[in-house]
């Protein structure tokens, strides 16, 4: 498991050394360096052939494509004193993998950085290790497919890298291969409501807490070449684009979290995009509960109710606080960079700030306190 991430003068990332936990929430205002985070993790992954001749790819392969970083003069923090970009990853064995890149002005339009020879590992190390274990590591952007009639159906990405697809557009066919055969064996992950612990029984149940009374249905069609999916209610069957984005967002999270094991490092960009609140709550317990089946999982957010899931979660003991952690993110204007302040969530559900000087009841201004301000102005 990642137990840290130390990163130099990466984007808004002057210098950082962040806890990560089996449940990371990244919180924040627009453009405070939550997303470069999570790039840095894409970035190493998608480079995983290239690094062990100690290069870092910015811009991806087709096979590969996680996130397209552009050129090095895109990536560099403008402000830097020095030319080192270092990304370090520091492991629950105390193990280390770290990267120490030269940025060169006469390279700035590069899409390549270069490492010394102290800094190259072979990819039969980094199998070892997240975020580079092959079929093991699920990646959620934060806009997902859209909602269609039929979606593709990939024995590439479904069977072999057993991976839902970075928009989610791989979820019918693995619902299709898995749904019914895959069983979810942790009590956490559970839903009372379930028919059984079928990964597509379960699917139904937690879908339904977003759209109650809602069951998934799936069918191979064209040859082979693509999967039908259709939303029932009340035994009528309709075509997710007569349904919502809501739901259509939501199931590759769903399903993502129920099919979270041991090792697997899974991260999600706005898990509560076109979600009603009682949703965007449900999947704030689901997120808490996954981690009790040993995978790692590092969420971007902005939902005040996903945080709030997670708290009552821990208060009903679905997780545990050891497990969790939350970073919010913000922006240091004078020197254009990213200030982070760590919060933890006690079996109680309150919320803490961890600073230099010990725990404090105090949070930092702009921490999910907007609701509170409108009330205050409305009284």
């Amino acid at each position: 498991m990642i137990t840290s991430l130390y990163i130099k003068n990466f984007k808004s990332l002057k210098e950082i050394d962040l806890e990560i936990r089996h449940l990371t929430l990244l919180t924040g205002l627009n453009g405070s360096g939550k997303s470069s985070l999570i790039q840095v993790l894409l970035l190493l992954r998608q480079s995983k052939y290239y690094l062990r001749e100690g290069i870092l790819k910015l811009r991806p392969n087709v096979n590969d494509r996680l996130f397209d970083a552009g050129a090095a003069e895109d990536i560099y923090y403008y402000k830097a004193t020095d030319t080192e970009i270092i990304f370090s990853i520091e492991y629950s064995n105390d193990h280390i993998l770290s990267w120490k890149f030269d940025y060169r002005s006469d390279r700035e339009y590069s899409d390549v950085l270069e490492c010394g020879k102290l800094h190259k590992y072979d990819e039969k190390i980094l199998d070892k290790f997240q975020p580079f274990v092959e079929d093991n590591f699920q990646y959620l952007y934060a806009e997902r497919v859209i909602p269609m009639s039929a979606y593709v159906a990939s024995i590439e990405n479904v069977v072999k890298r057993k991976t839902l697809g970075v928009t989610g557009e791989h979820t019918a066919f693995y619902l299709e291969t898995y749904g019914i055969h895959q069983k979810i064996t942790s009590t956490q992950l559970q839903h009372p409501k379930a028919k059984n612990n079928s990964l597509i029984a379960q699917t139904n149940a937690w879908l339904a807490e977003i759209s109650p009374n809602i069951s998934i249905e799936t069918k191979i069609v064209s040859d082979g070449l693509a999967v039908d999916l259709k939303y029932n209610f009340g035994g009528k069957a309709f075509k997710p684009q007569h349904v919502g984005f809501g739901i259509s967002y939501a199931l590759p999270v769903i399903v993502a979290l129920l099919t979270a094991e041991e090792g697997k490092l899974i991260i999600i960009e706005n898990p509560e995009s076109h979600v009603h609140p009682r949703g965007q709550a449900a999947l704030g317990k689901l997120l808490a509960a996954a981690t009790q089946t040993g995978a790692q999982i590092i969420v971007e957010t902005h939902s005040d109710h996903i945080l709030n899931g997670i708290r009552v979660a821990l208060k009903e003991k679905r997780a545990k606080p050891d497990d969790v952690i939350a970073h919010y993110f913000k922006k240091n204007e004078e020197e254009s960079c990213s200030e982070i302040t760590s919060i933890l969530i006690d079996d109680k559900g309150k919320l803490r700030s961890k600073t230099d000087n010990g725990i404090s009841a105090e949070l930092p201004k702009g921490f999910f306190d907007e609701w509170t301000n409108l009330m205050f102005k409305l009284l």
